[in-house]
């Protein structure tokens, strides 16, 4: 096992809580190495250079950051059949964690590393876009993708003091919701409606032009430190749960503080699809975000890699 550990995230919640976890690996005599990210980008770097040294199971002890630090690295090696994702979510938000239901305690969560249980496969996005230079480049994505409003907020919340903790998103939310402006966009797909169809109904080509607020492209269900933006959404169908948010700000507000719950759809201001592929574009550049982390602007395309790796639960 490699364990990829981020000391930073969770305002340090990760360096307090590493030792209950290693605490945890050494009872069961689990053989494991550790990495100690020390800059942006080392999470990425350890984990391809695990995946292509023969390790089979690599860990990301942190945060969201941490976890999408980690698929990147995966992903580019890239995996094997037999590379399987492990998660102790400590950080700040550890939205990624919550569809699968694993503990936000640290130690709890290390003994889900233990034996061979496995949720398992579950896919991942594959995002073409342009980077804040503006050339083109490509990341992949293991939760949600967002472009509009969301990004908005996470760039905000970037900003914000780390003491706030998971509330830094809610009060981010506010500050998005007053200077955002809405734009014009047109998302082609090859999907279908994710509501009045049926759940047998072949996937087409479909096109949707709309002033939209934000644009979500889910794999997992939360993000925004619980939010469950995405109620439906199944990590491992092979299909991304695609939102349209259009309507007025008034509305996105009431929509929003819905969120936790999961009951702001059906809505009739949120468009529901079901895709394999989305390509998202603008009449000027939109900010857009992977993971809670701001990596650039559309025009994006957004490609699911089905059963990409395995989880551990």
């Amino acid at each position: 096992m490699r364990v990829i550990v981020n000391p930073r995230a969770g305002r340090g919640a990760v360096e307090r809580g590493w030792p209950a976890v290693r605490a945890v690996l050494d009872e069961a005599g689990v053989a494991y190495e550790v990495t100690v990210t020390e800059r942006p980008g080392h999470g990425t770097e350890a984990a391809r250079e695990a995946v292509r040294a023969g390790t089979r199971f690599v860990v990301a002890v942190g945060g969201d950051g941490t976890v999408h630090e980690v698929v990147n690295g995966l992903m580019s090696a890239p995996p094997t059949p037999e590379t399987i994702l492990g998660v102790v979510g400590a950080g700040s938000g550890s939205d990624f964690v919550k569809t699968f239901g694993l503990p936000a305690d640290p130690a709890e969560a290390a003994r889900h590393l233990l034996g061979d249980s496995l949720w398992g496969r579950i896919d991942v996005l594959r995002l073409s876009y342009l980077d804040p230079a503006g050339a083109p480049a490509v990341r992949w994505c293991a939760n949600i993708s967002e472009a509009g409003l969301g990004a908005e907020v996470v760039a905000i919340a970037a900003r914000m003091p780390k003491w706030l903790g998971a509330s830094v998103y809610r009060i981010a939310a506010v500050r998005g919701m007053i200077r955002h402006r809405s734009k014009r966009m047109r998302i082609a797909m090859h999907g279908r409606k994710a509501r009045g169809a049926r759940t047998d109904a072949p996937l087409g080509d479909l096109v949707v032009e709309a002033t939209a607020s934000m644009i979500v492209v889910a794999g997992g269900q939360f993000f925004g430190g619980g939010m469950r933006v995405a109620p439906r959404a199944n990590p491992g169908d092979g299909l991304a749960d695609v939102l349209v948010f259009t309507g007025p700000k008034g509305r996105a507000a009431r929509t929003m503080s819905k969120m936790f719950k999961g009951e702001h759809v059906p809505h009739p201001a949120i468009g529901e699809y079901l895709a394999t592929r989305v390509e998202l574009d603008a009449d000027s550049p939109v900010l857009l975000e992977a993971d809670g982390e701001v990596i650039g602007t559309t025009p994006v395309t957004l490609e699911v890699v089905p059963g990409a790796l395995a989880m551990k639960v």
